[in-house]
């Protein structure tokens, strides 16, 4: 049985071997035809299948075959990827030589894949503990990481074993052992022997540990503090490690200035540490013991500016009863602009005209000028004069915005898209396409290797020209690759340039499942114009997912409610699948919302609960303000840009386009006051 498998293996490689060879037959035919310009696209299609061939060979560790199709890639923009991976899989081989590595790395050192196969030829390196080969290889080719510098380390230790260093060798030994140790988080086992012999050798002194100690606080990470405290010996730097912990264990009771030293930088770390600390369980205290400590040391500007905003925008998203009077000590001045705007904001809850309108006059210029306090202003005014405002509301109408928009529809007029599409040369992106980088690029992205993509993108894009990057940025909107478009717009602030701003993909599933689930169809674009920018395999900080960026606990919910299978987390980078989740849940949020966009648009973004919260408490307020007090930044410009995005795609498919529907605008700042000055029953909010 044995020997007929093996005879069937025989003639498979023989059958595959031919079919190897009739490919180079026809790819060699193909490139005399590319030459002659007769076919360009056939080619690319035999060379594309042989690729994913490549990386079939690769999956399945076959390299006989592997190195059959790589000999026919000759000439395709990827080749050079997979011949990286060819040489992965040989790092196990015991013969192969430095020298084929060395090779690759020299042809193509700025290529992504040739730092990835550095790193696994340096891992098998150590592995094998063939340290003097180890230290050409890195030499030739660095690679960044406290592991590869440890093993580097450790690399020149060895070769030294039976001998002294010499001075100099000796001396950067010890010195970058030195900058590795004291960071402020703990370093790879790699770096165990590396220390060991530093601190043999008298590197770990008590300045060292210091340094690590404050960077270990920095970080937050207590744990390393300590261990770092205890190779601490001198007792003035141990007065100063002991405060720190005396003034984290109560801040309230040892946070005080007699025992705190202006001069003394750490000791600034230990205010800020605290002050923060304290707020979270007594804004008062904190922002009263700062107001004295403040007065008594005469501290750092910039810590001065920066303790002064963090408590004053504490005391605002709080919307602390105290907030206006407690803020006008905090910054007196109205230094800072970000901390003015919620002075601003907090009047505005008040109904407070005339501060209103004295706090936008103390922003600084270009805020002040901005659509959004130009809008306020006019309101503002709207009810300080008791007359119309419309030419100011005509001049913010201009701007393509959340607020021209909303200007716009109070003037009942159309909406500016003032799209200004782009008049790039034809032969810019056809010079572009001969670019070597491009080309690689171009394929990645077809292959959905977005990672390689993304890294040759930005090692090419900073060496572009204005003009070529404009039209690279084109290119990618060709491909589908939406996201890059998008973020290379905003690179070179082509706001206008609507064509790649305001993409569309995945159009038939949005319409499909956005109608399933009794949600407009722009709704669903523009959340995931403003959470992904169309990146399907987008994954956030926190573990969102997808063009929708689903959350897999909400996502599993949803689907447990659909009653539609959800097997593992990594189907939400599917776009069927993530679509289908994401309108059903904003259809669920819409609903708990009794219809409401806004609030199920905040939902989605800040989560329902606290959409309650914020109801519960300011819910009573115009809607337009309700949206301008939302507490957390991110949420309220994720609600207007929504609502402006909407808009944009409505206007760019010439559909009938609104920001807001009649019940939304009836519950506007000035539709109330309207409705107070006819008698109307609006009136209550006033």
């Amino acid at each position: 049985m044995l020997t007929f498998l093996c005879q069937t293996c025989s003639i498979a490689r023989y059958f595959l071997s031919l079919f190897v060879l009739l490919t180079a037959v026809v790819i060699s035919l193909q490139s005399s035809l590319l030459q002659a310009g007769v076919i360009d696209s056939k080619n690319l299609i035999t060379q594309r299948q042989l690729y994913q061939q490549a990386q079939q060979a690769v999956q399945s560790n076959d390299k006989v075959l592997l190195e059959s199709t790589l000999s026919q890639l000759e000439g395709y923009p990827l080749s050079a990827y997979i011949e990286a991976q060819q040489l992965k899989l040989m790092l196990g081989d015991a013969d192969i030589p430095l020298s084929r590595i060395q090779t690759y790395l020299q042809k193509y050192p700025t290529l992504p894949a040739s730092e990835a196969l550095q790193q696994n030829y340096l891992n098998t390196l150590a592995n094998q503990e063939d340290w003097a080969t180890f230290q050409k290889a890195f030499e030739a080719y660095p690679v960044r990481g406290s592991h590869y510098n440890c093993l580097m380390l450790h690399a020149i230790l060895q070769e030294h074993r039976s001998k002294p260093l010499p001075v100099d060798i000796e001396h950067q030994v010890m010195t970058n052992t030195t900058e590795i140790w004291q960071q402020g988080q703990p370093q790879p086992k790699s770096c165990d022997p590396v220390f060991a012999y530093w601190q043999k050798k008298g590197g770990l002194s008590s300045k060292v540990a210091e340094i690590r100690f404050w960077n270990a606080i920095e970080a937050r990470n207590f744990g390393l503090a300590r261990y770092a405290q205890k190779s601490i010996t001198d007792k003035s730097a141990l007065r100063d490690a002991d405060l720190f912990w005396l003034v984290r264990k109560n801040p309230a009771k040892n946070l005080t200035a007699k025992l705190l030293n202006k001069e003394n930088p750490h000791h600034e770390q230990i205010i800020e540490y605290a002050l923060k600390r304290l707020t979270s369980s007594d804004l008062h205290a904190a922002i009263t013991r700062w107001l004295q400590l403040r007065e008594q040391l005469d501290l750092n500007p910039v810590q001065q500016a920066s303790l002064n905003r963090y408590l004053s925008i504490k005391l605002a998203t709080r919307f602390d009863p105290q907030a206006l009077s407690l803020i006008a000590a905090l910054d007196p001045g109205y230094q800072d602009n970000e901390v003015t705007e919620w002075r601003i904001r907090l009047a505005l809850s008040e109904f407070n005209w005339q501060e209103t309108a004295v706090f936008i006059s103390k922003l600084e210029p270009h805020a002040q000028n901005s659509s959004r306090w130009q809008y306020w202003l006019a309101v503002a005014n709207e009810h300080l004069l008791g007359k119309r405002q419309h030419q100011h509301f005509e001049k913010i109408a201009q701007d393509r915005s959340y607020y021209g928009f909303l200007a716009s529809e109070q003037l009942k007029q159309s909406f500016k898209l003032n799209n200004e599409p782009s008049q790039l040369p034809a032969a810019l992106k056809a010079e572009l396409l001969s670019h070597p980088t491009v080309q690689r690029i171009q394929e990645l992205v077809f292959h959905g290797e977005y990672y390689y993509a993304r890294q040759e993108w930005n090692d090419l894009f900073p060496t572009l020209p204005e003009i070529k990057q404009h039209a690279l940025a084109h290119l990618a909107r060709d491909w589908n690759w939406h996201s890059q478009a998008i973020m290379a717009a905003a690179a070179l602030q082509k706001w206008n340039d609507l064509t790649l701003r305001f993409p569309v993909q995945y159009h038939h599933l949005y319409q499909q499942f956005s109608h399933l689930s009794k949600i407009p169809l722009t709704w669903a674009l523009s959340i995931t114009r403003q959470e992904s920018a169309f990146n399907h395999e987008a994954r956030s900080g926190v573990g969102a997912m997808g063009l929708m960026q689903l959350m897999p606990k909400t996502a599993r919910q949803t689907a447990k409610k659909q009653q539609e299978p959800l097997d593992s987390d990594d189907q939400l980078l599917e776009p069927e699948t993530n679509i289908a989740l994401g309108t059903a849940y904003l259809g669920q949020m819409l609903e708990r919302f009794n219809g409401s966009r806004i609030y199920a648009t905040a939902a989605y973004n800040a989560g329902p609960s606290r959409v309650d919260r914020w109801i519960k408490a300011r819910g009573h307020l115009p809607l337009d303000i309700w949206i301008e007090l939302i507490p957390f930044n991110e949420t309220r410009r994720y609600v207007q840009r929504v609502l402006e995005y909407g808009v944009v795609y409505d206007l760019l498919a010439k559909r009938p386009a609104r920001l807001l529907q009649d019940n939304e605008v009836d519950l506007l700042t000035l539709s109330l006051l309207y409705a107070e000055k006819t008698g109307s029953s609006n009136s209550q909010a006033f």
